[in-house]
């Protein structure tokens, strides 16, 4: 006995949708007496009657209707490939807002040339901010984040790791000599960001390692440490996918040591947008590839 086919199912289907021979025959685009050979067929493979004939009419048999409605069920399964295909052959356009911490702004700008040159309609706007964005109001459609969202309607759609590092430059080390283990820092002039009141394992290391007869630098941003600790003025702790890009650092010690959870999330509202989706797989694979210098690890 042959075994149920796609064209079992679209005559059974038919044949509900439509009522009779003829109203399949027309949906199908044959004549009556190829849907009579196809329902015989259908009924062969399955093993069952599935219309009980009588009159010039015929009523389905309750496993008949069980076939009519799995075959309902794939006929819908069906035109939705055939849509989400269609879509796939169509350029996006438009454009997608990623919200994310300025070192990942820095570290995602290759990607930024890399979609404007597969996609000519589709434009990347990379936010740079401290700031969280509310993706429910729209403010970005993907963000990167340090913190783990508790939101439900937030979908997670990949996480990785920052490494840190301890950093100096040629310049100090020949003046000030270079430290061979964490406690030996409490000898040199440390530069740290933000005001010391930030719960990172970074703020709360160098917290303990800091001595007041050599008070830390204090600056703002990430991009003033590193410019700072480049010209000589101390050492700091820098995210290594910035500073082993930058030729006058050097890492203190040679291993990371932090690895800081983030986040790639959007709103469960965007799960439809294709120019979304897109730039989604697009920067998940960015991240993926480019593990080892996000990590720091060697």
């Amino acid at each position: 006995m042959a075994s149920p086919n796609w064209t079992h199912f679209r005559v059974v289907l038919a044949l509900k949708n439509e009522g009779s021979i003829s109203g399949a025959a027309r949906i199908l685009g044959v004549d009556g007496s190829t849907v009579s050979r196809r329902l015989a067929s259908a009924e062969q493979a399955f093993g069952t009657p599935l219309v009980i004939r009588g009159g010039g009419e015929f009523t389905f048999t309750p496993e008949g209707l069980v076939i009519a409605d799995a075959a309902r069920q794939m006929d819908a399964v069906v035109n939705d490939a055939k849509i989400n295909v269609s879509a796939m052959r169509q350029q996006p356009t438009g454009t997608v807002k990623i919200a994310c911490v300025p070192t990942a702004a820095h570290v995602l700008r290759p990607l930024v040339h890399q979609i404007a040159q597969a996609y000519e309609g589709l434009y990347i706007d990379l936010i740079s901010s401290i700031s969280a964005f509310d993706l429910a109001k729209g403010e970005a459609d993907i963000a990167v984040r340090t913190r783990e969202p508790k939101d439900l309607a937030l979908v997670v759609a990949y996480s990785f790791t920052w490494g840190r590092a301890f950093y100096g430059s040629k310049t100090y080390f020949e003046t000030h000599g270079r430290p061979n283990t964490l406690e030996d820092l409490r000898d040199h002039k440390l530069v740290r960001i933000g005001t010391g009141n930030s719960p990172s394992k970074a703020s709360a290391l160098i917290d303990r390692l800091d001595n007041p007869e050599r008070p830390s630098i204090r600056v703002e941003n990430t991009d003033s440490a590193q410019m700072m600790i480049a010209q000589g003025a101390g050492i700091g702790s820098l995210f290594c996918a910035l500073a082993d890009r930058n030729s006058k650092l050097k890492r203190v010690f040679p291993d990371p040591f932090d690895q800081v959870e983030s986040w790639v999330i959007y709103h469960e509202s965007a799960r439809g947008s294709q120019r979304v989706r897109i730039v989604l797989d697009a920067l998940v694979a960015f991240l993926k590839d480019n593990r080892a210098l996000l990590t720091g690890l060697k």
